[in-house]
């Protein structure tokens, strides 16, 4: 049986009327939402954005789910988030701040319903079953206590995973600095293990104004002006990643975690309801083809193979070296992904081979294993190629991740 996804165009009926209609037609709340059921709604406020900017939920969308919810009659209902911890180049942001200017505290207000910093919540270590690569992690206490989570994501790219739909938005679960787990053990296993134990019950996409590339405003922003809908994550997400125009079999934590439930990421799995598909496609920039631009005078090759993952952490790598390395010694740089032919890959001596995909190829380069290699592999191995210390490039890079975590760790401590 095929998982139900719905489009609906908001334009000519409105935020609500295209809320409602979306999850009508992807089979409603009813069977989901009992007078018992504890429901956390869950917007992705990543960090302090106005809403209709496109980097955080609108909250005209968090406001029209919440007012469905509502309707219900649950137990309890709370909209919570924990805004980002920040990695390797940003600090943690405040989620109090994002609830205030993205128009969400209003909201919440307005409804009286209650607004949680799940950043600053209690929370339990749980165990992760068959892990891909996290064993245990910790979760706030407000998701292992609802009932009903109802993920509202904003449709987006991003430089590490592709896109960042209901899946990535899950990690906003996680409290304060146990963000960071997930990258330093790899971020698309990881994402898929988190929503093993934390997955989300129904899926509503803010796909009004979305963002592409790097996410500069105002040049970034992209305006579907659509609502997707659906109770499976993976289908919802499958279908939004068809929709930006990309392939979701690119998408790494999307095919692990649709294999981790028995299932499959494509579009004959999924039932698509509401306004037609083909119609409302666009080709949104990725984050990796505009990284791409700042770096011309490194030589990526891509096999058919190569994904987010490989995507992701060379971008890391890349940023690491050129701030705190040698930036002139990447030039004339060959770099190789995924399964690409022999006869693509110039004779160089600057050349570095990524992956188990294209291992054929080690004897071209300096060859780095793994299913993506690691981070810090990365950098090594390209420092390695290109003359540079490496052990410079990670300790100062180690040093100035520390610096922003202390300058903003009091908006994570409850």
């Amino acid at each position: 049986m095929k998982d139900r996804v719905s489009i609906v165009s908001a334009r000519g009926i409105g935020v609500e009327a295209a809320v409602r209609r979306a999850v009508e037609l992807a089979g409603g709340l009813t069977e989901l939402i009992t007078p018992r059921s504890r429901v956390l709604i869950k917007p992705n406020l990543c960090r302090p954005e106005q809403s209709g900017r496109g980097v955080t939920t609108d909250c005209c969308v968090t406001e029209a789910v919440t007012r469905l919810v509502l309707e219900l009659k649950p137990k309890s209902v709370v909209i919570g988030e924990g805004a980002g911890a920040g990695y390797d180049f940003s600090g943690s942001t405040s989620t109090e701040e994002a609830f205030r200017v993205s128009g969400t505290a209003d909201v919440a207000a307005r409804l009286g319903v209650e607004l949680r910093n799940l950043n600053r919540d209690e929370w339990e270590e749980v165990s992760v079953k068959k892990p891909y690569i996290m064993d245990r992690v910790k979760i706030t206490r407000t998701v292992l206590e609802s009932d009903v989570i109802i993920s509202i994501p904003v449709i987006k790219t991003h430089q590490r995973t592709l896109v960042t739909l209901s899946l990535k938005n899950t990690k906003g679960v996680l409290p304060g600095a146990e963000k960071r787990k997930t990258h330093a053990l790899g971020l698309d296993k990881a994402i898929a293990d988190l929503n093993s134990v934390a997955k989300p019950s129904y899926v509503v996409v803010d796909g009004l104004v979305g963002m592409q590339g790097l996410w500069a405003y105002p040049q970034d922003k992209v305006e579907p002006g659509l609502i997707l809908a659906g109770r499976e994550p993976y289908a919802v997400d499958t279908m939004g990643t068809y929709l930006m125009g990309f392939n979701p079999s690119r998408v790494m934590h999307l095919q692990y975690f649709a294999a981790r439930q028995k299932q499959k990421a494509d579009l004959e799995h999924i039932d698509v309801v509401g306004e037609p598909l083909e119609a409302h496609r666009q080709s949104f920039r990725s984050g990796w083809e505009v990284f791409r631009e700042r770096y011309p005078g490194v030589h990526i090759i891509e096999g058919k193979s190569a994904c987010s993952g490989y995507n992701g952490e060379l971008i890391g790598a890349l940023t690491a070296i050129n701030s705190y390395g040698d930036h002139r010694a990447l030039d004339e740089l060959t770099v190789v992904l995924g399964n690409a032919r022999r006869d693509e890959v110039p004779k160089t001596e600057k050349t570095v081979i990524l992956g188990q995909c294209a291992r054929h190829l080690s004897r071209l380069g300096l060859f780095s294993r793994g299913c993506p290699p690691m981070y810090d592999d990365i950098i090594r191995t390209i420092c390695s190629t290109v003359g540079t210390d490496a052990d410079i490039v990670i300790t100062s890079l180690e040093k100035e991740r520390n610096r922003r975590w202390d300058e903003t760790e009091h908006l994570l401590a409850r």
